[in-house]
């Protein structure tokens, strides 16, 4: 029987990169994404390059939607990678933010990440030599004002990722987090790389670059994956920065180029 890996978030950017890097490597996939966003355009550019590939379009915040997705796809498909790929941001002064706003950020982050990483697990166990990969951010490692939820719903995969690693070890599921920078995916992220000049795209990489990144990290079973060589560098040192200064840096460029 074909084995396949899941990629949420698959209709545009990283994800969609995903899903061709790893159909480019002749693996069959499983893709998810909202109704109306595309997704068959890249199931067919998986196909073409010679895979079985399905899509499945439908709310991932819907809890319901969710564990019928994960059901259909524990009956019918093995499953040996699990990318936890979609995600949602935004930058607001948090007494400005709707409850949606926030609750949404929540529920696609941090709830859809552990509910479909919970209901794929059987799967992933019965496949010798699964993989999960979770996408976190630079964010993730800087409490920042402005965007206050994001970076903690980040922080929450990082702990989520590195329990996993651990726990599921004796599975032999090797679990792996991205700690991702600014990538050019969408009109608004490349006026925010512009306003930031020289730095932000000193440590702008583009979301094929990431996707390569990402897949080859996975394979190798590297616990933290950071593309870019500049983002690599950064990941360490701003580890270096106190962790109030480092909040207080990011806050204040937020609000400078973002607000």
């Amino acid at each position: 029987m074909s084995r396949f890996a899941v990629v949420t978030g698959a209709s545009t950017g990283l994800g969609r990169c995903i899903a061709l890097e790893l159909a480019g490597r002749g693996i069959n996939t499983l893709l998810t994404a909202l109704p109306g966003e595309g997704l068959e355009n890249v199931c067919q550019a998986c196909r073409d390059a010679g895979t079985e590939s399905y899509g499945f379009e439908f709310d991932i915040t819907d809890k319901a939607a969710l564990l019928d997705f994960a059901g259909r796809v524990n009956e019918n498909y093995d499953v040996f990678i699990l990318v936890n790929n979609a995600g949602v941001g935004g930058s607001k002064r948090y007494g400005d933010a709707s409850m949606k706003y926030v609750d949404t950020i929540i529920q696609v982050n941090v709830a859809a990440t552990a509910l479909m990483t919970h209901e794929l697990l059987p799967n992933l166990k019965k496949n010798a030599g699964s993989y999960i990969l979770n996408i976190s951010s630079m964010a993730g490692i800087i409490p920042t004002g402005y965007k206050t939820v994001y970076p903690a719903s980040k922080a929450f995969i990082r702990h989520f990722s590195l329990g996993m690693r651990e726990e599921l070890k004796p599975d032999g599921i090797s679990v792996s987090f991205a700690v991702l920078g600014p990538m050019p995916t969408k009109a608004e992220i490349i006026s925010r790389i512009n306003r930031q000049g020289f730095i932000g795209k000193a440590l702008s990489v583009s979301p094929e670059r990431v996707a390569k990144a990402c897949v080859d990290g996975l394979f190798r079973k590297k616990r933290v994956i950071v593309p870019g060589v500049m983002n690599a560098l950064s990941f360490h040192l701003v580890k270096l920065v106190p962790e109030y200064l480092r909040g207080i840096l990011m806050s204040r460029s937020v609000r400078k180029h973002e607000l």
